[in-house]
């Protein structure tokens, strides 16, 4: 049964980061508008959003409700140090909770679990079968910079039932890739996507990529041209500008100095500074050092510079299909005439930019995702009914 999304974006709190991980949650996991607007008031810090929804989590799970429980220690989980003593647990809940929750996805075969060697590790991959008599293609699904297969499971489920034959495989620095294999992420992302598609001998593809996965799915289609169609939701022109252009002109201009001069023990000193007074800095600078496997701040901007479109936008050569939010709080809307602009050699190009008016303003529109996958479904639709053309 298709997944009704919940339509709406909310002001929960005046920290726009706060206020969009709230909505993103409420969006896919259905929590109460009013009992995360209660929460809200509550929550200064990242100490206080952990308190706050791990009673929740905990009160949840008590009342078995466990759909509602998954996503509140979901909540916890995205905010919580990696140097948390509770963090792997709360990592292994959601993933408990969200596999009871879908178990009969698993036990009816709707989706199917394999693992795939990786280097001296193991990538997972979901299959969901088409449900029609017949496939209408093939869909690989990659995700981004924080997501967990778990919490995407309602989107399979959405394109399997639109009579697609679906694969979502975690890849390095994502999900249990990162968790239990501790492999970090690779900017060269069509090693990931290769490994899968020999593993499973697929061909004529079109691969979506949520959020990072704007870049990640691009850059895997240059190198890989079993991929016909890119679908980049939320785009992700440069990681590195998206980085430091959201902390005000100064800081922004003096990071750039600072990189360009190769002076990383300032970068370092700076970095670390604002760690101390600005919490979600910390968080975000923690994360993705983990994430990219960078040992230090210097070296973490290091890695970002390498997540990139603007010197390879032009090799694309592939139907590419870009979707963006009008006040998405991460990634500036010029950067979607930028990458639209620097793929001088695609097939063709559509474009969605999604508005307030449609509840979908926000990074990968979580404020109406069944509008943005009807979008997608409809383009891709299009796109392999006219994949004969010359």
């Amino acid at each position: 049964m298709e997944k009704e999304f919940k339509i709406g974006t909310y002001l929960f709190h005046k920290d726009p980061n706060f206020n969009y991980q709230m909505n993103r949650w409420v969006a896919f996991g259905g929590l109460p508008v009013d009992v995360v607007k209660k929460a809200a008031e509550k929550i200064k810090t990242l100490e206080d959003w952990c308190r706050e929804f791990l009673k929740l989590a905990e009160t949840a799970e008590a009342q078995k409700d466990i759909l509602r429980a998954a996503f509140y220690y979901r909540c916890v989980d995205f905010f919580l140090p990696y140097d948390h003593p509770r963090k792997q647990d709360i990592y292994d809940r959601v993933v408990f909770l969200l596999r009871q929750y879908h178990a009969n996805y698993f036990k009816e075969r709707r989706i199917e679990e394999n693992y795939v060697s990786y280097g001296s590790g193991r990538l997972p991959v979901w299959h969901a079968p088409s449900t029609h008599a017949g496939s209408k293609g093939t869909i690989l699904f990659t995700g981004g910079f924080d997501c967990i297969k778990e919490e995407l499971v309602p989107i399979l489920i959405y394109y399997s039932d639109a009579g697609y034959d679906v694969y979502y495989f975690e890849g390095p620095g994502q999900g249990e890739t990162l968790a239990k294999e501790g492999i970090p992420m690779t900017h060269e992302w069509e090693k990931p996507v290769s490994v899968v598609l020999d593993y499973f001998q697929l061909d004529d593809v079109t691969i979506i990529g949520l959020s990072l996965g704007g870049y990640l799915a691009p850059r895997a289609a240059i190198y890989d041209k079993r991929i016909r169609r890119i679908v980049s939701w939320g785009i992700m022109y440069d990681l590195f500008d998206v980085a430091v252009s959201r902390k005000g002109l100064f800081l922004e201009g003096l990071m750039r100095v600072l990189y360009l001069l190769n002076l990383p023990f300032l970068i370092n000193a700076i970095v670390r500074l604002k760690m101390k007074t600005d919490p979600y800095i910390h968080w975000g600078i923690d994360h993705g050092m983990r994430v990219l496997g960078a040992s230090s701040p210097a070296g973490y901007f290091r890695e970002l510079k390498k997540y990139s479109l603007k010197k390879i936008a032009a090799k694309i050569q592939q139907d590419v299909l870009l979707t963006t939010g009008t006040e998405d709080h991460f990634v500036p809307l010029s950067h979607y005439y930028k990458l639209s602009k620097g793929l001088k050699n695609a097939r063709s190009i559509s474009g969605r930019i999604f508005t307030a008016h449609e509840s979908s303003e926000n990074h990968c529109q979580f404020g109406n995702i069944g509008l943005t996958l009807k979008v997608i479904s409809n383009w891709i639709d299009f796109q392999s009914t006219a994949s004969n053309r010359p």
